[in-house]
């Protein structure tokens, strides 16, 4: 498979990362800390009215409570790796703050930019209030709040109603809640969804307050694939929400105590395809305001998604040979989000008339590896060369880790990072190069065709193979991504707590997300 290493990111923009950035504040457009005086109701408040409302799975809080964005500044992975951040540019923890403890950047505690300030709301990350109460950042309604207007949406730019006005997609529960409400059409649209998920380096550009996150910095594009493929395209049905905010069947009623009973209502806490992220948060926090229910509804939830995500089909077969397609049903790429230590891989098991297994790919189990100078059977992919991976793989330039005394090519060190070495993920439908290249997310080490939304890999069966059994395989952190975290850490226990979880969470085991078998006749 190949790889090739992009020329770096501040070559193709030409942006610098400016020598008097490193321990300086990162700024930003946007709402400031405090900015129009914002203070936001607490977490308890909402769950009063919104919390045991007797449907089960509609139920606002409890859903809510499910998704990981609920636990976004307590997510021990993230917090490992806001540590190495710091370590590497001193100070850059509070734009990592931002996604992550919006209610903590807005009121003005996202400093020490290592999170020891957030109090017990700010745990609770992208929380009721926070979401209900942006306000779409690029609107004139925005521009009277704020001195800064983002030239467009993405890098946590983020703007909130400083009164207590909740929004949605309805505007007709006047005398049935405590607090006003409004109808926003940004609210059901994937611009709000663009804050925290087209994310760029800030330090790779000359002019925040002029550059699109899109044009420079590649740390994360979610967004920007959902924007460039037919799913932009369809309307409400191609939303972000339609697919991570699922509708509950038969409606809900949004308060326990009344008001409109709403024949449309979706599940709070947008789902993701994180399994594992969940126990092992439950287990470093103790389970502090969280719920156990909730922790396994979220399970649940992401494992579905998941299983939508992708179809296997063999398209074609001659005398000792197989091709496998993977067709991307979602509307990003597949795999998508935070690439770090994220994979996916074909496991592919043959077998003979017997039903005695001839050879298999992608196997998954312990291999030997050392970890703070101690020997361990470390879990992970055993033969990545003899199967296809695919993964985002952000790294180096050859100045760049000049500069800061780092090998070039692939490198977990995001704030750091300025190419991609790799990224042959599964373009979604609609895909095209030269707008992808655009946004700077163009297949690194692969080629898609215009249109391609699927990958064909060749099968090989080794003689006397009768039947094969495919397995597509997603892992959300990887055995080296969790090693280094824990390893690189100079500053804190994070790493080390981490790995500790890691171990007793069941280290992170690989889903498979698609499977298939078929007869082969040779």
């Amino acid at each position: 498979m190949r790889v090739a290493v992009l020329a770096s990111l501040s070559a193709l923009v030409a942006c610098v990362i400016p020598e008097e950035s490193c321990g300086a504040e990162v700024f930003l457009p946007g709402m400031q800390p405090k900015e129009s005086g914002i203070e936001f109701v607490k977490v308890q408040q909402c769950m009063m009215c919104h919390s045991r409302t007797r449907n089960g799975q509609a139920d606002p809080f409890l859903s809510w409570q499910s998704g990981m964005m609920s636990q976004a500044a307590r997510d021990p992975v993230f917090r490992a790796a806001l540590t190495i951040a710091n370590q590497d540019i001193e100070g850059v923890g509070e734009f990592c703050l931002r996604c992550h403890a919006p209610r903590a950047w807005l009121e003005d505690r996202s400093k020490p930019v290592d999170g020891s300030a957030l109090n017990r709301e700010d745990l609770h990350g992208v929380s009721c209030d926070v979401c209900h109460r942006f306000v779409d950042p690029l609107s004139d309604e925005a521009r009277k709040l704020i001195e800064h207007v983002p030239p467009a949406y993405g890098n946590a730019m983020m703007v909130a109603d400083p009164a207590n006005t909740v929004r949605g997609p309805y505007d007709d529960s006047e005398g049935a809640m405590p607090h006003n409400t409004k109808e926003s059409e940004y609210h059901a649209s994937s611009s709000l969804c663009a804050t925290c998920h087209l994310v760029s380096n800030p330090l790779q550009v000359q002019d925040v307050n002029t550059a699109p996150p899109h044009t420079f910095g590649h740390i994360e594009r979610t967004y920007s694939e959902w924007f460039l493929s037919d799913f932009a395209q369809r309307g409400a049905e191609g939303t972000c929400q339609s697919c991570h905010y699922p509708a509950v069947e038969g409606g809900g009623q949004p308060s326990r105590f009344g008001g409109p009973k709403r024949d449309y209502f979706v599940m709070h806490g947008p789902v993701g395809g994180s399994v594992w992220a969940q126990d092992v948060t439950w287990l470093l926090w103790d389970g502090k305001d969280m719920d156990r229910k909730a922790v396994e509804l979220g399970k649940q939830r992401a494992l579905e998604m998941l299983k939508t995500a992708a179809s296997l089909s063999i398209q074609s077969s001659v005398p000792g040979k197989a091709v496998l397609r993977i067709t991307n049903l979602t509307g990003h790429k597949l795999p998508t989000g935070y690439p770090e230590g994220r994979r996916m891989w074909i496991n592919v098991k043959f077998f003979d008339a017997s039903g005695e297994l001839l050879r298999e790919i992608g196997r998954y189990g312990p291999m030997q590896d050392t970890i703070f100078d101690q020997s361990v059977a470390a879990p992970t992919l055993l033969d990545p060369e003899q199967t296809r991976v695919y993964e985002c793989l952000p790294g180096l330039s050859e100045a760049q880790a000049k500069k800061y005394g780092k090998k070039p090519g692939k490198s977990f060190h995001f704030v750091l990072n300025d190419t991609i070495a790799k990224d042959n993920r599964i373009p979604p439908k609609g895909f095209k190069n030269s707008t992808f290249k655009e946004h700077l997310s163009q297949p690194v080490g692969a080629e898609y065709a215009d249109g391609q939304h699927w990958d064909d890999v060749p099968l090989e069966p080794p003689a006397g193979c009768e039947r094969i059994v495919v397995n597509l395989m997603y892992q959300s952190a990887s055995w080296e991504y969790i090693k280094f975290l824990a390893e690189q850490n100079r500053t804190d226990d994070w790493g080390k707590r981490l790995y500790d979880a890691w171990n007793r969470t069941g280290q992170c085991p690989p889903t498979v997300i698609a499977e298939l078998t078929a007869a082969m006749s040779f």
